[in-house]
């Protein structure tokens, strides 16, 4: 059983379709983290959901109720949807205390008075703000006022819970902290969960599943790492990288004992590729390689291809190359390579080298799609696509 379904959800504001025939499962207990960039309509999707905006067509369905459907006349209130929300603005009330704030909503409930007590000292033990009752907000910081609209809606016991970016305005040291806390308590509660951010790294330590909102639909639904190791389509790739990603486009071709991809942007430069990948010979790819998962080779033979290094950039115990075709003189078209070995320091600018990927994807040039995936794990795999044309033999 799911907790929230959506069917063929569509959402128009004026011209512009901001959502089109989306479908997403939530299972009970989840928290699903909803990423997409700006303006994608993540917020516009949450608001559907809690009834503070009506679809254009589809279905919303909470737990075994259907809660909103055009063609069966079915639209319930927000009040009677029980789910709470957090937004990315406090809205706190400025002359009530922390726990007036948090006791508000159970006062309109009409609660009695011991009952709400109770229920306040629990919701602020969650947020870890026993002892703030008679604060104001003004008195707060940032975090312990983004803690207190948490608090205020974790004390109505929603069934539902809904995260509007509720740290994006916060500092990066809190938000990691405050992070923490939100998987912490989402754990202690057992809420079904739908979380909104535009922060990959953010959704990649939160979710249980990652559902990546592009063009009005979901692009891709799985777990964190599966989204980040093996992205559905190039552009899940590109807004998953943090914060590059390497989408080298080519043609595959069967030089006899190798196999090479020849990238558009350098006809001259032959990257080995896997034998596996002789089943693609003639086809455009776009090969996907992660700069942890792309390799330098010092000294590259006559017949390979090379790049020339742009920069060696330091940071920590890790070390960034980035790489240019040598062809290609636009300095934003770059490779780039991450990794800890002391040798990639040694590297100065102009020099050539050579590319090997230890873990790649392969996409269909034209429409994006995944076609096989190279150098994991079959347990990291899962199904690959056996009905598309050219699948790797994994």
């Amino acid at each position: 059983m799911s907790a929230i379904e959506l069917r063929g959800i569509e959402k128009r504001f004026g011209n512009v379709e901001v959502l089109q025939s989306l479908d997403l499962t939530i299972a009970p207990g989840e928290l699903l983290v909803l990423l997409g960039p700006s303006g994608s309509g993540k917020t516009t999707l949450l608001r559907c959901i809690a009834g503070l905006e009506s679809p254009d067509a589809g279905e919303v369905y909470l737990g075994d109720s259907c809660v909103f459907s055009l063609r069966s006349q079915v639209d319930w209130p927000a009040r009677d949807r029980e789910i709470g929300m957090v937004f990315q603005q406090f809205a706190l009330y400025p002359h009530m205390t922390v726990f007036e704030n948090v006791a508000f909503g159970l006062r309109v409930r009409k609660m009695e008075k011991r009952a709400i007590a109770a229920r306040v000292r629990e919701a602020l033990e969650m947020v870890d703000l026993v002892g703030f009752e008679r604060r104001k907000p003004k008195h707060l910081s940032g975090g312990q006022q983004q803690r207190v609209a948490l608090a205020r809606t974790v004390a109505q016991r929603p069934r539902f819970l809904l995260f509007d970016e509720p740290l994006s305005a916060l500092d990066p040291k809190l938000r990691g902290s405050l992070r923490d806390s939100l998987r912490a308590l989402h754990k202690h509660l057992g809420t079904t969960s739908l979380y909104v951010t535009h922060d990959q790294h953010e959704a990649m330590i939160l979710g249980d599943r990652i559902a990546v909102l592009q063009d009005g639909a979901i692009a891709q639904c799985a777990e964190p790492q599966r989204v980040y190791r093996i992205p559905e389509t190039a552009k899940v790739a590109e807004f998953t990288a943090n914060p590059k990603t390497n989408l080298i486009r080519g043609e595959v071709h069967d030089a006899g004992d190798r196999v090479l991809l020849i990238p558009e942007r350098d006809n001259y430069c032959f990257l080995r590729l896997d034998e596996r990948c002789r089943a693609l010979t003639g086809r455009r790819v776009t090969l996907h390689s992660r700069p942890e998962a792309t390799d330098l080779d010092m000294r590259p033979g006559e017949d390979d291809g090379t790049l020339e290094v742009l920069a060696v950039m330091p940071e920590g115990s890790e070390t960034f190359v980035h790489l240019r075709f040598a062809e290609d003189m636009d300095q934003d078209a770059q490779v780039v390579v991450r990794g800890r070995d002391s040798k990639l320091l040694k590297l100065s600018r102009g020099q050539k080298v050579g590319l090997r990927f230890r873990r790649a994807n392969l996409f269909d040039a034209n429409s994006g799609a995944l076609l096989g995936s190279l150098g994991y794990y079959e347990s990291e795999l899962g199904l690959l696509h056996p009905q598309a044309a050219g699948a790797l033999p994994l």
